[in-house]
């Protein structure tokens, strides 16, 4: 591994050296993820908060005064994100949440089917809710939940699948 101290590192990427930036990725990856994991609770969340920590580290590496301080300082880009991400998540629950309780008046939705849409774990519902309750586009989804595009087509059909499996699974009991 590279024996360049933080400090080093960190001014040899704010002269636009890629390469440094790379290692410090490497060497501080693992505790970012740790700290996303600890706000956030699960893997792929983390995962997430943890790519999008590293991409603003380096939007805003020109803003730290001492390379030394480079772990604690990402470590705390890693907790604002993950907090950031928490409150997106329970704002768009919070939405979700009064839509499906909100009279439509109509008998639009079959109940079995707002029942096991419910059931779906939150990273998968709220695309799903997104794209077809509420018409929006893929990439308006993409960018409301801040994920790709093809993350979004991802989840949508899983999302479908165990819809069908806990429908189908559904009737078989009945």
């Amino acid at each position: 591994m590279e024996q360049r101290s933080d400090t080093a590192l960190v001014r040899a990427a704010g002269r636009g050296e890629r390469s440094a930036y790379a290692l410090l990725v490497k060497r501080h990856y693992k505790p970012v993820f740790l700290v996303c994991l600890g706000v956030l609770g699960n893997t792929h969340d983390a995962e997430d908060a943890a790519q999008e920590t590293m991409i603003k580290g380096y939007e805003k590496l020109r803003q730290l005064r001492d390379g030394d301080q480079f772990g604690r300082w990402i470590a705390r880009i890693a907790r604002n994100v993950s907090i950031n991400f928490v409150r997106k998540q329970a704002a768009a629950k919070k939405t979700l949440v009064n839509r499906v309780d909100e009279p439509t008046g109509r008998d639009r939705y079959n109940d079995d089917l707002q029942e096991a849409v419910a059931q779906l774990p939150l990273d998968l519902r709220l695309p799903l809710v997104m794209y077809y309750y509420d018409g929006r586009s893929v990439k308006s989804v993409a960018e409301a939940l801040e994920i790709s595009t093809s993350s979004v087509y991802l989840k949508l059909r899983t999302a479908i699948k165990e819809l069908h499996e806990i429908l189908t699974a559904a009737g078989d009991r009945s």
